[in-house]
């Protein structure tokens, strides 16, 4: 038992020293960040504008990598078994703090090592132009008057866009049909070919459609009204009390060590920094944050703590 104790000891300290390497020379080769969801989406904009700038400022590659499927739970799982050693990160969204307790997961959110929150967005509620109703209040009456008749599509089953949708029913008192599809970019392809009547959405995935007149923005998910859409109302404004808002993080795998971390922080700090991307967020419709890992840490936990009791509080399941 003392021989093994010793092997196990010697192993743990080996891997110790080999990772303490690693983060002394990182990075060194290219840094792989994980989309979990489809191209087209808000994460994936956001991710694609931040990888060019961390790229410039690192000195190395940093592609980006689409892992869509299962409510982001496959492109999750991959981030969760890969090497802690900073070459591949996971860029996500708020949903990671609700899938626990919608789904059986094949790893640990909890374990799963936050390193920023990059930015915030609300949830855009937008229409087909052939839809039977052009505004929130409309659509309302509608539905109110045609149980299940209207349909509304979301990123995925247990994505924020899915909850923001339930959380409208309930509020409202109405019944619609929802289609889930693997990221909003799916949902929006669908919503302007005219399969579906609306969808919920990050603003970012939404914008340049509404200003080429392919869908009519409804409402906006937070408490108040967003920048870039200055004209387009709060579900609050019709419906009190609504306010949902999505965020966009930076995860690194289980054991990722602390030097590491602040690392890739410390690169989107200065990336979210740079003006041309500034500017492009807030054109996009975010919020940047750039939160330090600590801060992020606390945020994240609290939110799995939260969505657990509204989902519990909601009997909402996933079908």
């Amino acid at each position: 038992m003392k021989k093994i104790r010793s092997t196990m000891a010697a192993f743990t300290l080996g891997a110790w020293l080999a990772l303490s390497a690693c983060a002394a020379d990182y990075p060194a080769r290219t840094i792989k960040i994980i989309v979990p969801f489809a191209p087209g989406g808000g994460s994936d904009v956001i991710t694609r504008l931040l990888g060019e700038r961390m790229s410039a400022d690192l000195g190395v590659p940093v592609i980006v990598e689409n892992k869509p499927g299962a409510s982001s739970i496959i492109g999750t799982d991959a981030l969760a078994k890969a090497a802690p050693d900073g070459y591949t990160i996971l860029m996500t969204n708020s949903a990671i703090t609700s899938n626990p307790w919608l789904f059986k997961l094949p790893f640990d959110t909890l374990k799963l090592t936050p390193v920023t929150m990059i930015a915030s967005a609300p949830q855009l509620l937008v229409a087909h132009p052939s839809a039977p109703f052009k505004t929130l209040k409309e659509l309302i009456a509608y539905a109110r008057a045609n149980p299940d008749k209207a349909t509304i599509g979301t990123a995925g089953a247990g994505q924020l866009s899915h909850l923001a949708a339930e959380l409208l029913q309930k509020s409202s008192g109405t019944q619609m049909t929802t289609v889930h599809y693997k990221g909003s970019g799916n949902s929006m392809a669908d919503l302007i070919g005219g399969q579906i009547h609306m969808s919920f959405g990050t603003a970012p995935g939404f914008i340049q459609h509404i200003k080429n007149g392919l869908v009519i923005p409804l409402a906006v998910s937070s408490a108040d009204r967003i920048a870039a859409l200055p004209n387009v109302p709060s579900v609050g404004e019709v419906l009190p009390g609504y306010d949902l808002t999505n965020w966009f993080g930076i995860f690194a795998p289980p054991q990722t060590p602390k030097p590491i971390v602040d690392r890739i922080y410390q690169s989107v700090s200065r990336s979210l920094a740079h003006p041309a991307i500034a500017g492009r967020l807030t054109v996009e419709g975010f919020v940047s944050a750039g939160m330090p890992p600590a801060k992020f840490d606390k945020v994240f936990r609290d939110e799995v703590v939260y969505w657990q009791k509204f989902i519990k509080e909601n009997n909402l399941k996933i079908d």
